[in-house]
């Protein structure tokens, strides 16, 4: 049987979760946890639990999904726990998934042991999770650097979305499904395609990269995402034409918000991309072990 859980359960789900990862004092930690709560009824509609006969827990999880309105129809996990058996989480997670709406599921995996991680790894591998390793990066558009030689940014309309789409597959290697790419434009909230750029070297000249961006916050101050950047293969011999092509679009939106900041979540296999975007001062905020399902 699968539930969520009642508000004076949420010590003790928190509990569990903190004894599988290793904690030293696990209800202690919980306690604390649950008092910096502002809405406990809600957070625990959000934790679930699979039961045997008896009522006996085997297995936890805390879920936020979106709504069925929402543009970011990701659904993030976290809090995973089981007692024996790592199939019993795969079950709960397997049921929760076909229940919920979603387009893409993410699960962050944060302070975990290598012990806890590998005992993690088969509920999600099963099915269909990808294991990858996170870094999340800021950036303040008040230290953008010289731009020197500038790229020609063109933006998204419907009439060149096939086009934006055959750049990105020869950038990324692979064709994005429909699906993938309705979602990658709302990777964080609704589409902005005045966000998204094409760049040449010339309007009369084949693009050479892409840098797809979102809104996060608006204003002068506000903050932007930056969801996906690259450049065609023939330009990776050295890293001179991503730089261009980011100062570029970055020098975009300073001029709309200035004083504003630039956030993004780098998951890829390659990490010359993260040292790019560390020359260029983004600030390495964290790095973890995340699985993530995305569309096809």
């Amino acid at each position: 049987m699968i539930r969520s859980i009642a508000p004076d359960e949420l010590e003790w789900f928190l509990a569990s979760s903190y004894d599988f990862l290793g904690h030293s004092d696990p209800r202690a930690f919980a306690r604390r946890s649950v008092r910096t709560f502002s809405d406990r009824s809600a957070e625990a509609d959000r934790c679930f639990i699979l039961f045997a006969r008896g009522d006996v827990p085997l297995a936890g999880v805390y879920v936020r999904a979106p709504e069925p309105g929402d543009d970011d129809q990701n659904l993030y996990l976290s809090n995973l726990w089981f007692k024996k058996d790592a199939a019993d989480l795969t079950r709960l997670l397997r049921e929760l998934l076909d229940k919920l709406g979603h387009e893409a599921v993410h699960c962050p995996l944060y302070n975990v042991s290598p012990a806890r991680l590998s005992a993690l790894a088969p509920a999600l591998l099963d099915l269909g999770f990808e294991q990858r390793q996170a870094v999340d990066l800021e950036f303040d558009l008040a230290d953008l650097p010289p731009l020197g030689a500038p790229l020609v940014l063109e933006a998204w309309s419907e009439e060149n979305d096939e086009h934006f789409q055959n750049v990105f597959e020869q950038g990324e290697g692979f064709g994005p499904s429909e699906a993938f790419w309705a979602w990658l434009k709302r990777w964080r909230g609704p589409f902005q395609p005045n966000l998204w750029f094409l760049a040449s070297e010339a309007l009369d000249q084949e693009p050479v990269g892409y840098a797809f961006y979102g809104t996060l916050q608006e204003g002068i101050d506000g903050v932007y995402y930056l969801t996906a950047a690259g450049v065609l293969a023939e330009h990776r011999d050295s890293s001179e034409m991503l730089r261009r092509l980011l100062i570029s679009s970055m020098q975009e939106l300073a001029a709309q918000s200035p004083f504003a900041r630039i956030q993004t979540l780098v998951t890829q296999r390659d990490p010359k991309l993260v040292d790019i975007l560390e020359s260029l001062g983004f600030r390495r905020l964290g790095r973890y072990p995340v699985f993530v399902k995305q569309p096809r």
